[in-house]
C-alpha cells in the first residue's frame, strides 16, 4: 500500500499534465448599426460630425410662414423678434415687433418621450391706408403646442402636429382697430419634413376653424418650401403658400416668399422678401421682414 500511493499520485499527475490547457471561448463580434444618413441637429447653429458650426438650412418659420417639424431641445428657449411689413395699394400693415417665444419640453406618453414645443406669439402692429387713419396696438395673439411624434434619422423623415389657437387680447380694442379678427381661430396643422442630399423639403397642411364669428368661414392652408445651405453660416429657402375656403371660391391667397438665414454664436439673423401671386382683394401685396432668432440653452448644455 505504501508503494502504491506514490504510484497512484504519479499517475494522476501525469494525467493532469496530459490534459491540454483550456482555450478561451471566442467572443462574438457585435455588429454596429450604420450611422444615420441624416443625424438630428438642433435649430439655429449646430456642430456637424467634424465639429464645425453649421446653420440650420431647414425651411422654417421665421423667416418663412411654412414651418418645420423640429422643436427646441428640452429646457431650451427660442425667441424670434421680427419686423414684418405687408404693403398693398389699399392698406399697409406693419408688425413693428412680432414676439414669438418658444420653449422645449420632453413629456412622456405611454413610456415614450415626445419632443414638444410650447409657443406664445403676439405682434405690436399698425395699419394705415388711403381711406383709413394710422392706428396701432396689439394684434392677434397665438398659443400652441408642437408635438414631434415621428423622427427617423436614417430616412430623413420627420412629422409633427401643431395645434394652435389665435385670439384677440381682451380689453385692448384690437378688433375695433382692425388689427385682429373677431372671435377665435383654431389652427390644426400637420408638418412634414424630408431631407435629401442637397436640399431639405418641408410641407404644411392646416385647417383654420373660426369660433364665435359667423361671418368667417373655415379655410385650408397648404404650403411647401425647400432650403439649402450656401456656406457654413448662410442658408437660403423659398416657399409657395396658399389659403382658401375648401370650395376654392373665397378667401383665396397664393404667395411666394424667399428667405435667408445667417448664424453667429447663439444668434441667427434672417430676412424675407415675398409677393402675392393671386388674391381675392384685387391688390398685389409685397412682403418684407427682418428679424433676430435668439437661442438660450439650458445650463447643462452650455
Amino acid at each position: 500500500m505504501t508503494l502504491a500511493v506514490p504510484a497512484s499520485s504519479q499517475t494522476e499527475a501525469q494525467g493532469q499534465e496530459a490534459q491540454p490547457p483550456s482555450q478561451p471561448k471566442p467572443t462574438r463580434t457585435v455588429k454596429q448599426p450604420p450611422p444615420p444618413l441624416f443625424p438630428k441637429h438642433r435649430r439655429g447653429l449646430y456642430k456637424d460630425r467634424e465639429g464645425l458650426e453649421i446653420v440650420d438650412a431647414t425651411p422654417q418659420s421665421p423667416p418663412l410662414e411654412t414651418d418645420d417639424p423640429s422643436v427646441p431641445d428640452k429646457g431650451e428657449y427660442e425667441i424670434n423678434l421680427t419686423t414684418h411689413v405687408d404693403l398693398s395699394e389699399d392698406v399697409h400693415r406693419i408688425d413693428m415687433l412680432l414676439v414669438d417665444a418658444n420653449y422645449g419640453i420632453l413629456p412622456k406618453f405611454a413610456g415614450h418621450e415626445l419632443p414638444t414645443q410650447l409657443k406664445f406669439e403676439f405682434p405690436v402692429a399698425a395699419l394705415t391706408g388711403k381711406n383709413s387713419p394710422f392706428t396701432a396696438g396689439i394684434g392677434a395673439a397665438k398659443f400652441g403646442m408642437k408635438f414631434n411624434f415621428y423622427h427617423n434619422e436614417h430616412r430623413g423623415l420627420s412629422l409633427s402636429v401643431y395645434p394652435q389657437i389665435e385670439f384677440a387680447a381682451p380689453g385692448l380694442g384690437s378688433v375695433r382697430k382692425g388689427l385682429a379678427e373677431p372671435g377665435q381661430t383654431v389652427i390644426l396643422p400637420l408638418l412634414v419634413l424630408k431631407e435629401f442630399k442637397y436640399v431639405t423639403f418641408v410641407a404644411n397642411g392646416a385647417v383654420n376653424k373660426p369660433l364665435n364669428d359667423p361671418e368667417r368661414e373655415t379655410t385650408g392652408t397648404f404650403g411647401v418650401g425647400i432650403g439649402r445651405a450656401l456656406r457654413r453660416t448662410y442658408a437660403a429657402m423659398i416657399e409657395v403658400r396658399s389659403e382658401s375656403t375648401f370650395d376654392f371660391q373665397r378667401d383665396r391667397l397664393v404667395i411666394f416668399n424667399a428667405g435667408m438665414l445667417h448664424g453667429a454664436g447663439h444668434h441667427v439673423t434672417y430676412v424675407k422678401v415675398g409677393r402675392s401671386l393671386f388674391t381675392d382683394d384685387g391688390f398685389s401685396h409685397t412682403y418684407l421682414a427682418v428679424g433676430l432668432k435668439v437661442l438660450i440653452e439650458p445650463p447643462a448644455h452650455r
